[in-house]
């Protein structure tokens, strides 16, 4: 944790004023021996209390004024000593104080963090150590080496996996932690191994007896043991939803089983769920208690969203019961018996304090380090410090945190251009954009050149071995055209079919989950019909070249990709020679080089698109698939062809907006929306931040229309979307919302399912990987563009030499025969894309705002959100695109899968979600306080009465608009 640079005066600080103690903000509870007394972090300060909440005290005295962070708790066996992990601004460390309080003691002295501590009955401490990035069970002697020597610590076992949160079992010869072993990306499981005696240092015995304790999809966490040492309670995380359950360890009789040499013994029964109020357990020693602080809810899927800070965030302003202290009996029926326990706990002022430094210090660090912004930002810090430092409740700060946050600074600069413009996800492919528009190409050429680009500098989104859609608008067209490289099943793509199949689901990664892929063909079909026949192919894909030969320097997308997914890329020696060079996930600020791409490039820069499908390139995708279990044939890639289709067009408060048609349905969807929101009339400028009202329609626009079932392939399916399209049905519509009250989905959903069959466990913790980028200029030609790879990482596979990563669309096709979208030969993906061009007021040939977007079902909210922040709110191109988000899905803890949550960013005042929670409806936040989270657009917004072109970056990855300047006015407009 890094210090706040502007500071109380010391005579403010030492008032230690008592605020109001919250109902939140507790976490780590841990029961003493004797079971009179808990520890727990509160305000992230620890403090003892009774198990009703009452006779609270802060637990350690510090030699300084400035508050530090204390969490993780753990009671020495014999009650006497509380050791925890403390962050003094360079990372935790491990400190030891009495139990009646006191100064700490400083217990080990690691470069890094330590976390998670646990005594044994000998007197050793147990706890997690990282000195980067992975996470190690390592084992000190609390007593130290010698009298005032610290001991050193000694790792316990050594895997190149996560382990964390150990727990000493109660006779102290097991532990229990979380683990990343054996696991599919995101997946965290509870295991137990022996704990060897003090000096036995035999690392291989604890590896040969660790035993998984549950396996199941999604993150378990924070082990607690029953005082028998026969069962565990623990924290699970399932479909973004959090419980509390019970496990047995009592083995079945013969049921042990032997894998790679480490024994893995099932329980003797399933798990069974304690509470749906997740959390943190704590068992109480008389084996009757379980005492749950309440954790908020986490994201269940990998949706791109690079690793930016490892900072936790302050215990605060969730929404919910996050950060409460509960208590159940145990066990019985899920959650029979609970009762809420408030504690009596007084933080001093300075805690609230800390909070809000906490909150202003990652955000600056994140966004507002460097100027311009950085002077704003620390201006204020200034203005609301005071403000905090008076704050007596949660309640108060947050208001407080709100009213800083709404003055945010925008993290991208505003940037416009009197003659073009280029925004990506990466300013690499930006610029590459814009050297086209030097050499004078059109914003087609420029297009060109950013989706090569892309393919090099953010492989796992996008790339050759994609598809995409291309909406385009020049000048002299009637309507905008769209150009379909939406990929294709191959022609051997069958459900009975057993070579696409594994463990009787549909593959979702390697050469098998390869669907034919489309993005060359479309970029050949745009040069050749609509570039400006002045720059040359070759040209086009020399700045991609270029970056693949000499390597790019790495951001922390690509890494957290790869690390995130890196059971799977192991899985695939090509992919894991190249991405995990040196047999490690690649580090920001790393040269990343692929030479193996490059000169796949070169290839169709000499040979053009036919090389790819027809050509050099096309023979050794076909052998590669056929020697290593894909269905790809040459025959398949030879029949492929891009289509150029009529995009769909709607209307948006008397603008029109023209959308991507089938075989997605995505397009008309946001159409649908669009014009059922169009009925509610907000007040000038409003945004959904603002008006609550606003917000509500919004929500419930999303809610009220079609479901779109029946949109897939039109060359497979007869596909009938205008009914969809018209203004009556969008009022009827409409007329279904009630202003006072949250409505539920009219049906389950079930059917909406693209992957009911697929979705092979190794994949689904991954979201779907995209890219968007629009091309625009003064002129009114815009070009705007989504391609994907489907997953983020494809289908993890890379053909011998090629360089790129495939898609694995495969598993996008419906499994149920007989309905839309059903897997058959040669079909079309109807995945997600919502590439769109909004015309201006009764303007037919001038083109307003282009906008599309990434990020799975983000994509259609993040395209409507900018569309509104730009026409209702008045926003620039940047505010919108930087504007708070949200998602309307169904809510995963409903068991009729008709209850909404709306997922938001934490950047909405209290104020206005407290107004919509009293209509009904259910709200969980992503993300930090003032933190751009999900949905990664791209925008460009002309201004027709200026003549200029503004770009919209979004900084939730690492998007860049860039503006063409050309030398001299008298230059043409391309």
């Amino acid at each position: 944790m890094r210090s706040f640079p502007l500071r109380l005066a010391p005579a403010l600080v030492a008032l230690a004023a008592l605020a109001d103690g919250p109902g939140g903000g507790v976490r780590d509870p841990a029961w003493s021996p004797d079971g009179q007394l808990l520890a727990v972090s509160f305000l992230d300060q620890i403090w003892t209390l009774t198990p009703d909440g009452e006779a609270s005290t802060a637990l350690s005295r510090w030699p300084t004024e400035q508050p530090i962070v204390e969490r993780d708790p753990a009671w020495s066996t014999d009650g006497r000593r509380v050791v925890f992990a403390a962050d003094r601004g360079d990372g935790f460390d491990l400190f030891t104080v009495d139990s009646g309080g006191g100064g700490p003691e400083r217990l080990t002295f690691l470069p890094g963090d330590e976390r998670w501590p646990s005594w044994t009955p000998d007197g050793r401490v147990l706890f997690a150590y990282r000195a980067t990035d992975q996470w190690d069970l390592y084992v000190v002697d609390a007593a130290g080496a010698a009298p005032g020597a610290p001991a050193t610590p000694v790792a316990l076992a050594e895997t190149p996996d996560d382990e964390m949160q150990p727990r000493v079992s109660p006779d102290g010869t097991r532990v229990a932690f979380a683990a990343t072993r054996d696991a599919i990306p995101r997946d965290v499981d509870i295991w137990v191994m022996p704990l060897a005696a003090r000096g036995d240092r035999s690392r291989d015995r604890a590896l040969e007896g660790s035993r998984r304790v549950v396996r199941a999809h999604g993150a378990d966490a924070h082990p607690s043991w029953a005082p028998d040492g026969r069962r565990l309670a623990f924290y699970a995380m399932r479909q973004g939803v959090g419980s509390v359950w019970i496990a047995s360890l009592d083995p079945r009789p013969g049921d042990g089983a032997e894998e790679g040499g480490r024994s893995r013994e099932r329980p003797q029964a399933p798990p069974v769920l304690l509470s749906r109020y997740g959390g943190q357990p704590a068992w109480s020693p008389d084996g009757r208690t379980i005492m749950v602080a309440n954790l908020p809810d986490e994201a269940a899927t990998y949706n791109g969203d690079p690793l930016r800070t490892r900072e936790e965030p302050p215990p605060l302003f969730a929404m919910g019961r996050a950060f409460r202290l509960r208590t159940l009996p145990a066990p019985r029926a899920p959650d029979e018996g609970v009762v809420s326990v408030a504690t009596t706990a007084r933080p001093d002022r300075a805690r609230w304090l800390l909070a809000f430094d906490r909150v202003w210090e990652t955000l600056r660090s994140l966004y507002y380090a460097e100027p311009p912004t950085a002077t704003t930002w620390q201006a204020l810090g200034a203005t609301y410090r005071p403000r905090a430092a008076r704050a007596r409740s949660e309640q108060e700060l947050e208001a407080i945190v709100d009213a800083m946050i709404a003055e945010q600074p925008l993290v991208k600069q505003e940037v416009t251009s009197p003659s073009a413009i280029v925004v990506s996800a990466h300013p690499l492919a930006s610029q590459a954009g814009v050297r086209v528009l030097e050499d004078g190409g059109n914003v087609v050429d420029a297009a060109i050149a950013v989706s090569f680009a892309l393919g090099v500098v953010e492989p796992d989104a996008s790339g050759i071995g994609g598809d995409g859609m291309a909406l385009l608008y020049l000048n002299g067209m009637a309507r905008p055209t769209l150009i379909d490289f939406k990929d294709q099943s191959p022609s051997h793509a069958t459900l009975d079919n057993p070579a696409i199949r594994r463990d009787g689901r549909i593959v979702a990664d390697g050469p098998a989950a390869v669907n034919i892929p489309g993005v060359v063909a479309g970029m050949d079909y745009l040069f050749k019909k609509y570039a400006s026949n002045d720059v040359t192919w070759e040209r086009l894909l020399a700045p991609a070249i270029g970056y693949a030969e000499t390597g790019v320097v790495l951001d922390g997308t690509l890494p957290t990709t790869m690390a995130t997914a890196r059971a799977l890329v192991e899985k695939y020696d090509e992919t894991t020679r190249i991405f995990l060079p040196n047999g490690r996930v690649p580090r920001e600020g790393e040269r990343f080089v692929n030479r193996d791409y490059g000169a796949t490039l070169r290839t169709l820069a000499a040979e053009g698109a036919k090389a790819f499908y027809e050509g050099s390139i096309a023979k050794r995708i076909a052998a590669d698939m056929a020697q290593n279990g894909g269905i790809i044939g040459a025959e398949d890639l030879a029949q492929y062809r891009a289509i150029e289709r009529v995009p769909l067009q709607g209307r948006y408060r008397g603008h029109v907006v023209w959308t991507a048609p089938p075989p997605v349905s995505s397009g008309a969807a946001l159409i649908e929306t669009l014009q059922i929101l169009g009925h509610h009339e907000p007040p000038l400028d409003a945004t959904f931040r603002s008006d609550a009202d606003y917000f509500h329609y919004a929500i419930e626009a999303t809610k009220a229309r079609d479901p779109m079932r029946h949109v897939a392939d039109p060359a497979r399916w007869t596909v009938e979307v205008d009914p969809h399209l018209t203004d009556e049905h969008a009022q009827s519509l409409f007329r279904t919302i009630r202003r006072d009250r949250a409505s539920r989905f009219v049906d389950s959903g079930a059917e909406d399912d693209q992957e009911d069959e697929s979705a092979a466990e190794e994949v689904s913790s991954l979201g779907r990987g995209t890219t968007a980028f629009v091309v625009a200029d003064t002129a009114g030609n815009m070009i705007v563009v989504t391609q994907t790879l489907s997953t983020w990482g494809g289908s993890f596979y890379v053909s011998k030499g090629l360089g790129f990563l495939y898609n694995n669309h495969l598993k996008s096709h419906r499994t149920t025969r007989g309905t839309y979208g059903q897997l058959l030969p040669l079909t079309r993906s109807s995945t997600t894309n919502a590439v769109s061009l909004v015309f201006e007021r009764g303007q037919a040939t001038r083109p307003l705002l282009g906008v599309a977007a990434a990020g799975n079902q983000w994509i259609v909210p993040s395209v409507l959100q900018t569309i509104a922040g730009v026409i209702d709110g008045g926003l620039s191109a940047q505010q919108a695109v930087e504007a708070p988000r949200f998602l309307v899905e169904r809510d995963p803890s409903d068991a009729q899968r008709t209850a909404a949550r709306v997922q938001i960013e934490d950047r909405f005042p209290a104020d206005v979600l407290a107004d919509l929670v009293a209509r009904g409806h259910r709200f969980r936040k992503i993300g930090r306080k003032g933190e751009v989270r999900y949905g990664y657009a791209s925008a460009a917004l002309i201004d027709w009465q200026r003549r200029v072109v503004a770009g919209g970056a979004d900084p939730r990855r690492s998007h860049a608009a860039t503006a063409w300047q050309p030398p001299s006015s008298a230059r043409r407009v391309p």
